[in-house]
This record gives C-alpha cells, sequence and structure tokens, in this order.
C-alpha cells in the first residue's frame, strides 16, 4: 500500500485521478482531507478495474428505453 503521508502533492494528486478521483488544489488545509480520501478509495477499490459495457450493449439499452416510451406515449 501506498505511504500516503509520504506523498508530495502532485504524487497524491495523481495517485486521487488514477483511481477516479478529481481532487481540488492540494494545500495544507486541504491536505489530511485528501490523505483520508486517497485511504478511503485504496481500500475500496478492487484490484481490477470493473469491466465497461461496450458500444453494443449501450445501444441495445438505449433502443430498449426508446421503445418503453414509445409505448408509455400511445397509451
Amino acid at each position: 500500500m501506498v505511504e500516503v503521508k509520504c506523498l508530495s502533492d502532485d504524487e497524491l494528486q495523481n495517485e486521487l485521478d488514477k483511481l477516479g478521483f478529481s481532487p481540488g488544489p492540494i494545500l495544507p488545509s486541504t491536505r489530511k482531507v485528501y490523505e483520508k480520501k486517497l485511504v478511503q478509495l485504496l481500500v475500496s477499490t478492487p484490484c481490477a478495474p470493473p469491466k465497461k459495457n461496450g458500444p453494443g450493449e449501450l445501444d441495445r439499452a438505449q433502443d430498449n428505453d426508446d421503445s418503453e416510451e414509445t409505448g408509455a406515449e400511445a397509451t
């Protein structure tokens, strides 16, 4: 695990970015908050990134939504 307190401000920001969290400016007044957030993300993040739906699956989901809306309008 990363030693959070030993990271520079830039390293802390990069680690948060890697985990999908976009921090604001890292200042002495905000650093502890971002250190805590990084620890939370490291503990809760699975080892493998989640698998995202491909474009084909997204298109099918949108088609289903459109057909339901059309059906709702007809009634």
